[in-house]
């Protein structure tokens, strides 16, 4: 096998794990229901300028369009309404088009069953692959082989989309109902980030404050926060500071905070169950399970006073203004350091950076070669908004929409590199994302991080190569942004830990397994099964809260074994042997991925 950095690393597979949901494909030859909502009476205008398209350069003229109102039902989206900002300002002008964007984490997990039911989830779906493949069976997405073959990047994701579809129960062969999410051009083995997906992670300078200590385990890691807090009560601004801030908006059957920190001790929660990197499944619940630790170890940051007390009760956007304020000093997932780091802070010694932990082993996905785990797929009949759904989508797979959707707005955000080698961030750039900016009229106005496309899931990830110059589309492994990258903050972490880069530290010291991205369709949950799902997940949420705040050790334990006996009369032992057993498939795809290289 060969990776990006020529590391041989060892082979284990990711999990996409899938939403339960009911409901939702319509051949496309299927006699269409006139009570369909989201159908019009015009005139098929739009699909003729789709279909009589020489090539998938050709442009379409917005003068020529009507003005059309698209509704995206988008399980990732954490903003409900009418698409905002600058991206608005693109779509309209390119395709006289408005985003309307359904989110149920915003209006509630009911409002799936309920536009399933009335026959109609969006013109434009975002879904789970559960959910994709429960609408292929019952007729809420459409078969658009013959226009998904004219998009712009079809031929480039060839394989990955025949790979996906062909994989759905119920498509013919050589059929296209959905586009796979986040896919890359790389490789299947391929790792391209230098920093892994979820570390730990703090600002380097209160770090070295404290004598940059070695970190043996998680308590070592709580002492570290409480004497970064002891020094820092307040940022900057004078509002209070902690070692750790906590939501709860995000949480499915269980802490989502949780979910991702086990990552660090091998192991990938997968609702009832956790899934390690040799493809041993146990008990979300065992005692030895990293659910288990990671609950201890937020249970030890409260008893030591670094957890945020509004914890347990606030949402993403109050965490959100913390983040960006250094109001936080431990984050984990890689995405969260582009809320403060920026050159400038990087060379003041400032930027956040990973604090190695001796007895962590990262679970680590490679690149998401044949998708993430969702896929996009068009719910509509009607021939006009079929055509508009299908310009949308091939803008946003296309160099031309990623440029824009990774890197943001040229001119403004980033621009040609000097060198000629690809692009590189402007100054404004740096902080627009963080300081959500205002935009230049000129760039379409309003505010940066608001404008950014709000169906916050993309047809390709940051990391693939843009064909047109041949370097990635995320910013930060543009050859010019690398180069700004080695700032004072990486240099003294180099010096400190004798390590290129956070993945080149983890490698040399064997703490990191990469996972070959198999994206299978699992098992949707029958209806006795999503009702225990439901059940228990309430009272693993419910209970988990209670721990990390619990008075003292005992209460904690207390909890915690009063949860497995209560799980025990909701049935949680027929969950969990449904989770491992429909994992299975992703045991044997993992074999095949090892087989082949």
């Amino acid at each position: 096998m060969k990776f990006k950095k020529q590391l041989s690393l060892i082979l284990v597979v990711m999990l996409a794990l899938a939403m339960f949901a009911t409901g939702c494909s319509k051949k496309k030859d299927d006699p269409k229901d006139d009570n369909t909502p989201g159908k019009t009476d015009t005139d098929n205008k739009d699909k003729d300028k789709v279909d009589n398209k020489d090539d998938a350069e050709d442009k379409v003229d917005p003068a020529n369009l009507e003005p059309m109102v698209i509704e995206v039902y988008s399980q990732p989206a954490n903003f409900q309404g009418e698409q905002p900002g600058w991206t608005a300002g693109i779509l309209k002008e390119k395709f006289n088009i408005t985003l309307n964007i359904i989110a149920p984490q915003v209006a509630g997990g009911d409002i799936f069953a309920a536009r399933s039911a009335s026959g109609f989830l969006g013109d434009l779906v975002v879904l789970d692959n559960a959910d994709i493949q429960a609408c292929v069976k019952s007729g809420l997405i459409y078969d658009v082989s013959d226009e998904m073959k004219k998009l712009t990047s079809f031929e480039e994701y060839k394989v990955q989309l025949d790979a996906y579809n062909s994989s759905l129960d119920g498509v013919d062969e050589g059929s296209y109902y959905a586009w796979p999410t986040e896919m890359t051009n790389t490789s299947p083995t391929t790792f391209t980030p230098i920093i892994p997906g979820v570390a730990p992670t703090v600002p380097w300078d209160y770090f070295k404050e404290i004598g940059a200590p070695e970190l043996n385990n998680l308590s070592d890691l709580v002492k570290a926060l409480r004497d970064m807090q002891d020094l820092h009560p307040t940022n900057a601004a004078g509002d209070p500071s902690y070692g750790i801030t906590l939501w709860p908006d995000w949480d499915g059957t269980s802490i989502e905070n949780v979910n991702q920190l086990t990552k660090w001790y091998g192991q990938e929660v997968n609702g009832s169950v956790l899934l390690d990197a040799s493809g041993e499944r146990i008990d979300l619940t065992d005692d030895n399970g990293a659910y288990h630790k990671i609950l201890q170890f937020f249970f030890e940051a409260n008893q030591a006073g670094v957890v945020d007390p509004d914890s347990g009760t606030q949402n993403w956007d109050s965490v959100n203004s913390k983040f960006n304020s250094k109001r936080a000093f431990l984050i984990w997932n890689d995405w969260q350091q582009g809320f403060w780091n920026t050159t400038g802070r990087g060379n003041d010694g400032e930027n956040y950076i990973m604090a190695p932990i001796n007895d962590m082993s990262i679970y680590q996905p490679s690149d998401p070669y044949f998708g993430s785990g969702r896929a996009f797929a068009v719910g509509t009949d009607d021939p006009d908004k079929q055509a508009r759904v299908m310009m949308f989508l091939d803008w946003m797979s296309s160099p031309e929409g990623l440029e824009s959707i990774h890197g943001g707005i040229k001119g403004f955000t980033y621009d040609d590199a000097e060198d000629g080698n690809g692009y590189v961030r402007t100054a404004a750039g740096e902080t627009a994302l963080m300081d959500n900016s205002p935009v230049p009229e000129e760039f379409g106005g309003g505010f940066y991080a608001d404008g950014m496309l709000q169906v916050n899931q993309w047809c390709v990830a940051g990391i693939a190569t843009n064909p047109i110059n041949g370097y990635s589309y995320s910013a930060s492994l543009w050859p010019a942004e690398v180069k700004k990258a080695q700032t004072t903050t990486t240099k003294e972490w180099s010096e400190r830990f004798d390590a290129t880069d956070s993945v080149d530290y983890l490698v040399k010291n064997n703490k990191i397994a990469v996972v070959p991205f198999v994206n299978v369709n699992l098992v949707p949950d029958p209806t006795d099964i999503a009702l225990i799902r439901s059940n228990c997940g309430t009272l693993v949420k419910d209970a988990s809260w209670k721990m990390v705040f619990a008075k003292d050790q005992a209460e904690f334990d207390s909890i915690w074994n009063t949860l497995k006996e209560d799980l025990a009369g909701f049935d949680w032992a027929q969950l969990v042997e449904f989770d491992t057993e429909k994992l299975q498939v992703l045991v044997d795809e993992r074999a095949k991925a090892l087989a082949a290289n």
